[in-house]
């Protein structure tokens, strides 16, 4: 039974919406992926091929991989479902399960039952790790200040005359990166006339 695989059509099966028309056949082997499926689940891998290997089905074990194989590619591969969503769903029935153990509880062994679904329970939902770093909202982000001023912070301020020796004493350096030196650091005024004539000649070029 079963020698023809029709994972194909059911691909398309599913992916119409199980609008398609499928033959007795068709139908026969979706069911048997399908039950698959179910029994996997439940009774795990080994099971579930065994299912397959015996009455009414007899297929063959090699055969009975395969359909393995397709059952789950068929009905998980498109899973769209959060990892989050599978945590959480987990996380409920470890507790509820660990909630019926404990008021069932008549000895130290169940207590010991309890206490591992608990741990079970935390680690799905990742309790065990730290969590992560919270991104700050932008009302909560630090207001930051800033003022050419030292003594603002408890800094003295600096001597600009002393400033300008040195500056005037770099003998290396051209008279116009000189004043640009002292105008940074405040000792002499911006000439913004100055300042765009300089910005609009080094620019020119660009037109």
């Amino acid at each position: 039974m079963f020698d023809k695989s029709h994972f194909d059509t059911l691909q398309d099966f599913l992916a119409s919406g199980c609008t398609m028309e499928l033959t007795a056949e068709e139908q026969e082997y979706y069911n048997a992926l399908y039950a698959l499926v179910g029994i996997h689940r439940k009774y795990g891998k080994d099971n579930a091929i065994s299912f397959l290997m015996h009455e009414p089905f007899n297929v063959e074990r090699g055969r009975a991989h395969r359909m393995y194989a397709e059952a789950l590619n068929l009905f998980y591969l498109n899973d769209t479902v959060e990892n989050d969503a599978y945590r959480n769903m987990i996380f409920d029935n470890l507790q509820k399960a660990a909630l019926a153990v404990l008021q069932n509880a008549t000895s130290s062994k169940d207590m010991e039952v309890y206490g591992n679904l608990q741990t079970q329970a935390a680690k799905i939902k990742q309790l065990d790790k730290p969590d992560p770093v919270r991104v700050k909202q932008l009302d909560e982000k630090p207001v930051k200040f800033y003022d050419l001023d030292p003594a603002s912070v408890g800094l003295p301020s600096a001597n600009r005359h002393s400033l300008a020796r040195q500056i005037d004493q770099m003998d290396d350096l051209p008279e116009r990166e000189k004043v640009r030196l002292k105008r940074d650091a405040n000792i002499e005024d911006i000439d913004f006339e100055e300042m765009l004539d300089d910005t609009q000649e080094k620019t020119q070029h660009f037109e």
